[in-house]
């Protein structure tokens, strides 16, 4: 199975990305997901935000659509759709195949 790439974008002041990273490593570490984390705080990290369109954190990135985590509800509907992409993923890696 192959993880789900998450890059998560998040900046040093930013009071609900600590919320956000938490909760995606956990995913990241039952292997669920890949997690890129990008910081605004760095030069580098507001060069690739510009490069990909973001301007609020956190945001997260998830091939090329771009999420506002808005508060704890959107944290929760993302965690979810990642949990059943996950477990979508496994049932059909499990299921029979036919001939």
């Amino acid at each position: 199975m192959t993880a789900t790439t998450v890059e998560l974008f998040t900046h040093p002041m930013c009071s609900g990305c600590q919320q956000a990273l938490t909760a995606l490593r956990n995913l990241e570490r039952a292997g669920r997901l890949t997690l890129v984390v990008t910081s605004l705080g760095s030069p580098l990290g507001r060069k690739r935000a510009t490069e990909v369109g973001v301007s609020v954190v956190p945001t997260v990135r998830l091939g090329t659509e771009l999420r506002l985590l808005d508060g704890p509800s959107d944290l929760r509907t993302l965690l979810a759709e990642l949990n059943d992409t996950s477990s979508d993923d496994a049932r059909s890696k499990a299921a029979p195949r036919g001939p």
